[in-house]
């Protein structure tokens, strides 16, 4: 990684980690609890209980609690010490806490795992703020069980909505207001068909995509042109 690079994801790491105190907030509006359910939509049909999932970038640890909840030990890790500190306590008042453990690291391109460690990654929303994406699906590729699952979200290059926030944020820099702010750390957008072929050179094989979020309602939330976002379930080959 070049100190530019370091610059960027450090600078990412210090923004998310100002929004900790608020972050589980989030879960209860209705855009975040839509990465609830679109969770669910993606894992629809894969028997969970007993499976080990890493939730990397798991901020204050809500979709890992999700994943505990169904049955999962989960190892939530996250560069920011305040997210992790933060996802530890709301995890101590849960009757499922023996399941989950957090804990701070550098980046989830360099994993303390051993290969074919964990039988799913779950990486929702990180991989756009880090400097190498490609790195980190090499890692996720590694840590996973052959016929793992990966479940990952990015922004979509395609979405009318995403390219609304990025003219509002372009814009409201012109005028010296910070509309959008988390852009000036989101580096990384993809169409379907480039992610998805990211994934395959990464040796994952895609199962199912699932397009969501923004402020519409109803099918303009899952349409491709329209949703910022872009769940993908992949399973590493065997």
């Amino acid at each position: 990684m070049s100190a530019a690079q370091a610059n960027v994801a450090a600078d990412a790491v210090a923004y998310h980690s100002s929004l900790a105190r608020r972050w589980e907030q989030r879960y209860r509006t209705p855009s975040f609890q839509m990465r609830e359910t679109v969770l669910l939509r993606s894992l629809q049909g894969w028997n969970l209980a007993g499976s080990l999932w890493l939730d990397a970038g798991c901020g204050t640890g809500a979709l890992s609690r999700w994943l505990a909840a169904r049955g999962c030990g989960v190892l939530g890790v996250d560069a920011s010490q305040e997210m992790v500190s933060a996802a530890n306590q709301l995890a101590q008042l849960q009757n499922y806490a023996e399941r989950l453990d957090f804990v701070q690291i550098t980046s989830v391109a360099h994993l303390a795992l051993d290969d074919g460690a964990v039988d799913g990654v779950l990486c929702s929303s990180v991989l756009e703020y880090v400097p190498d994406p490609s790195a980190c699906l090499a890692e996720f590729a590694r840590v996973l069980k052959p016929g793992g699952l990966l479940v990952v979200s990015v922004p979509n290059r395609n979405s009318l909505v995403r390219r609304m926030q990025l003219a509002c944020h372009y814009f409201g820099g012109q005028l010296g207001q910070s509309w959008c702010k988390f852009l000036d750390y989101s580096r990384h957008q993809y169409s379907s068909r480039e992610f998805a072929w990211l994934l395959a050179r990464s040796g994952f094989a895609g199962r199912k995509l699932v397009p969501f979020g923004g402020p519409l309602a109803g099918l303009a939330q899952r349409s491709r042109r329209w949703a910022p976002l872009l769940m993908f379930v992949a399973q590493k080959s065997a």
